[in-house]
């Protein structure tokens, strides 16, 4: 499949550099095309993240460059528009400026993004989880998957499930991007008209075979949502839920969130989401991707294992 690995960054060139090395050290990145959006405007520092992809192993990667601070919202969704609608990229892997990678993550969702084709339901693949088990509970699995609401972070997702969803995510575009700044969209009508409506709308069944089981199925929003993200991630979610998607991760993590301070985080907020207890395995030992996959429906002590919502 003819893949793109989307990085994107603005300012925060410590996180970049860590992020950049450890994908770097995946030898499947390499069979991929590197695209590197960064986004513009007075804090952006450009110029120092374009010496550090020149100066890695990537050959020829292509650079976007914002002139003016786009916002990671309206950023990312031209990043999607112009590798799927106008490159026609197969899939994409998305990477943000704030996680490093296991030596076999790259190929691991590109495994996954492969063996999901033969169903129906799945809208991305990840190997980034939150695992509380310990580390010697975990060693038993290293072959499960389990759906999940979490963040999108290093996320893959292909040309169909996009086409099917991205008349959403364009209409949010529209509606509260297009003509205001990122960060002063309005939260209370994305929340009040845009996602209620959707979320009262009844939810599109896919035919075919399905991988998650319904008892594994958790919205990632409720109908009334007086909390919820409003971000333009928060929205994709909304439109692969409403599209009868789910998504899946490895149970085990096969990478690290470093992201403590940016635009939507902070020390606190790092720490109020459990990213402080990652409980993450030496990644560095994560040199090759499991051969088979086998989705857990179920712990150790026979609870059904449920995302929680959106984050």
């Amino acid at each position: 499949m003819k893949t793109a690995i989307l990085l994107l960054g603005f300012n925060r060139v410590d996180y970049f550099e860590q992020t950049l090395h450890a994908l770097q050290a995946n030898e499947a990145a390499h069979t991929c095309d590197l695209h590197v959006y960064l986004d513009g405007g007075e804090k952006a520092r450009q110029s120092e993240l374009i010496q550090l992809v020149e100066s890695s192993s990537f050959e020829n990667p292509t650079f976007v460059l914002r002139e003016e601070n786009w916002g990671i919202g309206r950023h990312l969704i031209d990043a999607r528009r112009t590798l799927f609608d106008e490159l026609s990229y197969d899939r994409i892997l998305l990477l943000e400026d704030d996680m490093i990678l296991a030596p076999s993550y790259v190929q691991t969702v590109l495994d996954l993004s492969d063996w999901s084709q033969q169903f129906c339901d799945i809208g991305t693949v990840m190997a980034y989880n939150i695992n509380h088990d310990s580390v010697e509970s975990q060693k038993n699995q290293m072959t499960h998957l389990v759906a999940t609401n979490r963040h999108f972070w290093g996320y893959v997702m292909d040309h169909e499930v996009w086409d099917i969803i991205k008349h959403i995510i364009y209409d949010f575009e529209n509606k509260y991007l297009s003509n205001n700044a990122y960060g002063e969209r309005s939260h209370f009508k994305i929340r009040w008209l845009f996602m209620r409506s959707i979320m009262s709308k009844k939810r599109h069944a896919r035919p075919g075979k399905k991988l998650i089981p319904e008892q594994c199925l958790t919205p990632p929003f409720p109908r009334i949502p007086r909390k919820s993200p409003t971000s333009q991630d928060a929205i994709t979610a909304l439109a692969l839920w409403h599209h009868g998607f789910g998504r899946i991760t490895t149970r085990v993590s096969r990478a690290e969130y470093i992201g403590i301070e940016g635009f939507s985080f902070s020390p606190k907020l790092y720490a109020d989401f459990g990213f402080e207890n990652q409980n993450i395995q030496d990644l560095s030992s994560f040199t090759t991707a499991v051969e088979q996959y086998q989705f857990a429906a179920q712990d150790e002590q026979g609870n059904t294992i449920k995302p929680r919502p959106y984050e």
